[in-house]
């Protein structure tokens, strides 16, 4: 009679733990993803893009990437870019320089959009900070850290094919307009990435660390392509003084 008591108990407690485990696993993946707006499917396929990028809980400790890239023009001499992007908000830090060229520039909503060309220091237009600052939360990495995190400012739909059989996974505003989109290939790897004022279609993807990312895109002209050259994450924001324009340039003003 013990040995039946005792068993009726285990099974019980054994069902009971079952059940928290599965409610615990049910809300920390509600919890992931219930700040994402739009359609539960076209989320779902961002998701399975960001699992094949790394994972959701990489890209959701991320708040920095650091990468290079080298950029090839068919009217110019190629340079080497590096950037840091901050992942928590539209600031962008980059260098650009090759034999003959070079550029410093960064941007920031406290800081406005600045360049240093060649030694020369101006603040661009207004417009152009603008438009920064409208592509900025569209970056794909941008979007990777958003997804995993829940970010509440993405609203996520299917748009039109992009080709047969390849729908588009549009990235909403609040005011549902379309503000960027994404295009997977069979095995969920971003195929197509396009913004407002960019689109890009990617090679294949490529492993740095513990992120994968695609190894070269080309702009939809084919007038312009770039080859990743190293990627690293962090899990701290870029240090704020880098988006400041440089003093020696400031004083000068």
């Amino acid at each position: 009679m013990k040995s039946r008591s005792f068993n009726s108990q285990h099974l019980i407690l054994a069902s009971i733990m079952a059940v928290m485990l599965l409610f615990s696993s049910k809300n920390a993946y509600t919890q992931t993803n219930s700040g994402l707006g739009g359609d539960p499917a076209a989320i779902a396929e961002l998701e399975a893009m960001v699992n094949t990028m790394g994972g959701m809980r990489i890209w959701s400790q991320l708040k920095s990437v650091h990468f290079v890239h080298r950029w090839y023009f068919w009217d110019r001499d190629s340079y080497l870019e590096n950037e840091i992007l901050d992942l928590t908000g539209p600031r962008s830090w980059v260098t650009m320089k090759n034999e003959t060229y070079s550029r410093l520039r960064a941007y920031s909503p406290e800081h406005k959009y600045w360049n240093v060309i060649n030694g020369e220091f101006a603040y661009t237009s207004e417009a152009a900070f603008e438009n920064a600052m409208e592509r900025a939360p569209y970056s794909i990495y941008r979007i990777a850290r958003a997804v995993a995190i829940g970010d509440p400012n993405y609203i996520v739909k299917f748009g039109e094919e992009e080709f047969r059989g390849a729908k588009r996974l549009e990235l909403h505003d609040a005011d549902n307009n379309v503000s960027g989109y994404i295009v997977l290939n069979a095995n969920k790897e971003p195929l197509v990435w396009a913004t407002t004022q960019y689109k890009y279609t990617f090679g294949p993807m490529r492993q740095f660390g513990n992120l994968r990312v695609p190894d070269w895109a080309v702009t939809a002209n084919g007038g312009v392509t770039y080859e990743m050259i190293s990627l690293t994450g962090d899990n701290q924001v870029p240090d704020p003084a880098l988006f400041i324009p440089p003093a020696e340039y400031i004083n000068k003003e």
